[in-house]
């Protein structure tokens, strides 16, 4: 294993520029992979974010008994997603009012107009549109109550933007991958080219096929890896740039990710050397 990575090392060598130039553009690819997925990442910690602070709003109608809300609260509570249903009577609606906007509004009127009310808070691990639905498809039609101000439109909104954004991210890193993929693909051709000769003399000497392939593949590998490291690098001296780029919710680490990214490297190396191995080894080797 020693020798034919000591073989492989000096193949790539030989290719030069050719094949400096192909693990910069590896590298390129992978850094733009590592930036997509720190980017979907943020978003997806941005929009558990913003569900965990997502509340309907169930408001009774004016004598609505408090044995009566608190039973619509319990049956609220019991609908799966929900982590909690507080019942709010008039009076600390007003409370509330009054610290949000002040008591001039109220002061002027003879009477408390805020209705009480059931808020309902989710759990932002599970599906919240989903549970939001449920809920005010729940209550909307229950004789107590007077409306629901659920928020559904705007929480399918969010998951349907989220949900574009992971799916062309998750495009992008693909078609990236099978760009690197190619790149390392035809340096080995240029590896196996370059070593005509050697491959020969191994060949007279007694090397087996496996120990050749085995060079080159590991010469992939190589290459793959310095892209992988050369990304890794990059996203690590950005990170005083980029994180301020994704929210403190993401729960991926630019050192998680450059890890990640050398391991790629390696094995897009490996998958491209080894897509072009056979058939070039094939017509210089009987």
């Amino acid at each position: 294993m020693v020798r034919a990575l000591r073989e492989a090392s000096v193949a790539l060598w030989r290719t030069g520029t050719v094949g400096a130039l192909s693990a910069i553009a590896v590298g390129a690819s992978l850094l733009l992979v590592g930036l997509f997925v720190l980017m979907v990442d943020a978003a997806q910690g941005l929009g558990a974010a913003v569900k965990d602070r997502v509340e309907v709003d169930i408001y009774l109608k004016d004598g609505t008994s408090r044995s009566d809300a608190r039973k619509i609260a319990d049956d609220v509570a019991a609908i799966p997603g929900v982590a909690e249903a507080a019942y709010v009577d008039k009076a600390a609606a007003s409370k509330e009012f009054r610290e949000m906007f002040g008591n001039d509004l109220l002061d002027a009127l003879s009477t408390n107009p805020l209705p009480a009310s059931v808020r309902v808070r989710f759990d932002p691990e599970g599906d919240v549109t989903t549970a939001a639905r449920q809920v005010v498809s729940e209550v909307q039609d229950h004789r107590r109550v007077e409306s629901v101000d659920g928020g559904e439109s705007w929480l399918g909104g969010l998951d349907q933007a989220l949900d574009i954004a992971t799916g062309l991210a998750t495009f992008l890193g693909v078609v990236l991958c099978v760009a690197c993929a190619f790149a390392v693909s035809n340096t080995s051709k240029l590896m196996v080219l370059a070593q005509r000769e050697a491959i020969e003399v191994m060949r007279l000497v007694g090397a087996t096929a496996a120990f050749v392939r085995a060079t080159f593949l590991l010469g992939g590998a190589l290459q793959g890896t310095i892209g992988g490291l050369i990304a890794a690098t990059v996203l690590m001296m950005s990170d005083q740039v980029t994180g301020n780029w994704f929210v403190s919710d993401a729960s991926l680490s630019h050192g998680s990710v450059a890890i990640v990214l050398v391991g790629l490297g390696l094995a897009l190396g490996v998958i491209g050397s080894w897509a072009s191995l056979n058939r070039v080894l094939q017509a210089i080797t009987p």
